[in-house]
């Protein structure tokens, strides 16, 4: 139990080290050395844990996915503006964390990994009333919705999540439900 409890907090002191440092500059001009001083480990117990700072990024924003995939899972039977209400909720309880990964030197794109994740619990395919649409059509309209959220997400997230999480959760399910009805009625695809 020691030791877990010794890594866990190994990994922390890390990674609160790297987001300190990300705050103050880009990705590319942070180093394992300083990552290392701040964290007051040597560079060799940094490598055990990552590759490089990289890594170590792309390991933060991975258990932010895997968290979030978890509670997606566990919410798909509700709808989709309360599973977007559970996204939005997931990151403001960490909105320090998330505003400098997405930041100026984080990685601006990573809400666009976000989404993708979604598609398999999805109904869109599975759903009857889009019978008109291809299996590429489906495909091309939940990746259409799943832009449109990641870039209402960007900009929230962007303009420090101010907006109150049901009203952005609530203009986005609108703009998906308009969608989905004109997909379901054949007005969104015109086939000569």
């Amino acid at each position: 139990m020691g030791l877990d409890a010794r890594l866990r907090y190994t990994r922390m002191v890390i990674k609160n080290s790297f987001v300190e440092l990300l705050k103050k500059k880009p990705i590319k001009k942070i180093t394992v050395k300083e990552i290392c001083e701040m964290a007051e480990i040597n560079r060799a117990t940094f490598y055990k844990h990552y590759l490089d700072v990289y890594d170590l990024l792309d390991k933060l924003e991975q258990e932010f996915l895997t968290e979030l995939q978890e509670n997606v899972q566990q919410s798909i039977q509700k709808n989709f503006k309360d599973m977007f209400s559970l996204i939005l909720g997931s990151i403001k309880a960490e909105s320090e964390l998330y505003l400098t990964l997405f930041g100026q030197n984080g990685d601006p794109l990573f809400p666009t990994r976000i989404f993708p994740l979604c598609y398999k619990y999805t109904e869109i395919e599975k759903d009857k009333r889009f019978g008109k649409l291809s299996s590429s059509e489906l495909t091309w309209l939940y990746y259409f919705i799943a832009q449109g959220c990641s870039g209402i997400l960007t900009e929230w997230i962007k303009n420090g999540m101010t907006e109150p999480i049901q009203e952005v959760a609530g203009f986005t399910d609108k703009l998906i439900q308009n969608t989905l009805a004109s997909a379901d009625k054949g007005t969104l695809i015109h086939r000569s």
